[in-house]
C-alpha cells in the first residue's frame, strides 16, 4: 500500500514554487482570487501522488457556480 505523503508549499522557504502554482491556477482560472462574496481561492496544501506534486485550492464561493469549488494543480516531480 502507498503511503500518502502530504505538506504545505511555506513561500518563505519555495517562493518559486508558490508563484508557479498560483500562477497555474490562474491560467486554469484566469485570475488568482476570483473575488466573490468576500471569498477567495485559498491554498489547502498538496500531495505527492506516484510521480506527482498535487497542490490543492479551494473557493468557497466560487463567481461562477455559487459553491465550493476545488482546483488540483498537478505537477511533475523532478
Amino acid at each position: 500500500m502507498n503511503e500518502l505523503k502530504c505538506f504545505w508549499v511555506d513561500p518563505s522557504e519555495m517562493p518559486n514554487l508558490w508563484e508557479i502554482i498560483w500562477n497555474q491556477l490562474g491560467i486554469l482560472e484566469g485570475d488568482t482570487e476570483c473575488l466573490n462574496n468576500n471569498e477567495v481561492w485559498q491554498y489547502m496544501g498538496s500531495k505527492i501522488e506516484g510521480s506527482d506534486y498535487v497542490h490543492t485550492f479551494r473557493h468557497r464561493c466560487h463567481p461562477r457556480t455559487k459553491a465550493t469549488e476545488y482546483r488540483h494543480i498537478k505537477m511533475a516531480i523532478g
